[in-house]
C-alpha cells in the first residue's frame, strides 16, 4: 500500500509523540486513514535508517499511467460507465497516448472501477416521482410500527449454474435442462412484531385466491399482533385493487395502506424475496 503524503505526516506525528506502531494504527483508524501495522513499521524503519519517508526509486521501466491518462479515463468512466477497456485504448491512442491494453486494464483497476454486469431499475414516469417525493416526506419520520409488508413472489428451486473444463479446441459438453423448471409461488408479510403465515399456491393468483389468502393469513395474524391498529401495505397489483378485494378489506376493517404507483422498491419484503431466491441459487443445482 502506497500512503499519501498527509498519512506519512500523521505517522510522523504520532511518532514523535512517542507512540508506537499499534498506537499509531489505532488513532489512524479513529481519523479513518486506511494502513496497516506492517506498512507502518516498514515506513518507520525507513525513517530512522534514512531519516525521511520518501520511496526509494524502483529498479524497473517508469510506469506509462501518467496523470493525464488518469484523469482522462476517470472523466471518460463518469461520463460513459459502459466504455469497455477496448474502447478506451482507441480513445487514448487517438490523443497520441501509445499505451497498451494491459495498461489501460491496469489504469482502470487502480481508478476503482470494475467491469461487472449492469444494474438495473424500473423506470418511472415523472408524474409518479412527484408523488413518491410527496409520500416519502409524509412519512419520514415514521418508526413503521405497525405496518405490515405484504407481497407474493415466484421461486424457481432448481438451479442449472454450472461451470467446467473443457479442452481447447473441443467443444463443451451439454449439461441436460428443463423446459419449465420446478417453480412455487409464495405469498407472505411481514412487520415489526413478527411475519404472518406462509400461503404456497400453485397457478396464477386471481382475486379470489388472493381474498381467500387474506382471509386464512392475514386476519388471524392481525387479530393477534395488532389488536389496536395497523396498516396494509401491498402494490397496486390490479387483483389487489379489485371491487371484490376492496369490498373484502373494507368488511373486514383491514387498512390498506397505498403507495404510489410504480413503487414496489418502497415494500421491504422485496429484499426478503431476494435473499430467498440468492440462497436457492447459491445451494446447489437441485433443493428439495
Amino acid at each position: 500500500m502506497v500512503y499519501s503524503a498527509y498519512t506519512k505526516e500523521r505517522i510522523l506525528y504520532y511518532y514523535s509523540n512517542g507512540f508506537k506502531a499499534p498506537s499509531i494504527y489505532k488513532e489512524l483508524v479513529k481519523e479513518g486513514i486506511e494502513t496497516s501495522r506492517e506498512g507502518i513499521h516498514k515506513l518507520l524503519c525507513r525513517f530512522g535508517d534514512t531519516g525521511c519517508v520518501l520511496r526509494r526509486p524502483g529498479s524497473g521501466r517508469p510506469s506509462k499511467m501518467s496523470e493525464e491518462i488518469m484523469v482522462f479515463v476517470e472523466e471518460q468512466m463518469e461520463k460513459d460507465d459502459e466504455t469497455t477497456a477496448h474502447q478506451l485504448h482507441e480513445l487514448l491512442k487517438g490523443k497520441g497516448y501509445g499505451i497498451s491494453l494491459r495498461t489501460v486494464l491496469r489504469c482502470r483497476t487502480k481508478l476503482g472501477w470494475t467491469f461487472r454486469g449492469s444494474a438495473y431499475c424500473q423506470l418511472i414516469r415523472d408524474a409518479n416521482k412527484v408523488k413518491r417525493l410527496e409520500f416519502v416526506r409524509q412519512y419520514k419520520d415514521d418508526e413503521f410500527e405497525n405496518v405490515i409488508y405484504t407481497d407474493e413472489c415466484t421461486v424457481q428451486l432448481e438451479s442449472h449454474r454450472r461451470f467446467c473444463c473443457r479442452k481447447k479446441g473441443q467443444p463443451a459438453r451439454l449439461k441436460p435442462r428443463p423446459k419449465h423448471p420446478t417453480k412455487v409461488h409464495v405469498w407472505a408479510g411481514i412487520s415489526k412484531r413478527g411475519r404472518t403465515g406462509i400461503c404456497i399456491f400453485e397457478g396464477i393468483m386471481d382475486k379470489y385466491l388472493y381474498i381467500d389468502i387474506l382471509e386464512k393469513t392475514l386476519l388471524p395474524f392481525i387479530q393477534d399482533k395488532y389488536p389496536d391498529g395497523h396498516r396494509f401495505m401491498a402494490d397496486n397489483d390490479p387483483k389487489h385493487t379489485s371491487k371484490l378485494a376492496i369490498e373484502f378489506l373494507d368488511e373486514n376493517e383491514i387498512y390498506w395502506w397505498r403507495t404510489p404507483a410504480e413503487s414496489p422498491d418502497m415494500n421491504p419484503i422485496e429484499n426478503l424475496w431476494h435473499e430467498l431466491k440468492v440462497r436457492f441459487k447459491s445451494n446447489g443445482s437441485s433443493i428439495q
